[in-house]
């Protein structure tokens, strides 16, 4: 899995080092996901808060609201409650305002 990721990082990194703007944020967040297998929480910190920005600040809402999902789940891994809700209450803000009630619908549901 951690070789497959590489290799679709290294791909999305191409696109975006050649002016493709629209996956800079994809790449945050398979970056972000990287450093959670590879346990580097430093790493994985910074990526989901690159993820949320620059999908939020280039209109991407859906993709800030799975960004704000990713990192309530990685959050509530690493024991952290505060963090872990805000982000999950931000990802169900973003997908209510991209008219995804289904999607917020569950997230309400999980724990």
């Amino acid at each position: 899995m951690k070789k497959y990721a590489r290799k679709t990082i290294h791909l999305i990194r191409g696109w975006a080092k050649n002016g493709n703007v629209n996956v800079v944020h994809y790449l945050y967040i398979l970056e972000a996901e990287l450093a959670v297998l590879n346990g580097k929480n430093k790493n994985a910190k910074e990526g989901f808060n690159a993820a949320i920005t620059t999908s939020s600040r280039n209109g991407f809402l859906q993709d800030s609201a799975l960004s704000h999902e990713l990192a309530s789940a990685y959050f509530k891994a690493q024991g952290d409650d505060y963090w872990g809700k805000y982000h999950i209450e931000r990802s169900k803000a973003c997908y209510q305002e991209w008219g995804c009630g289904g999607k917020v619908e569950q997230l309400s549901k999980k724990k």
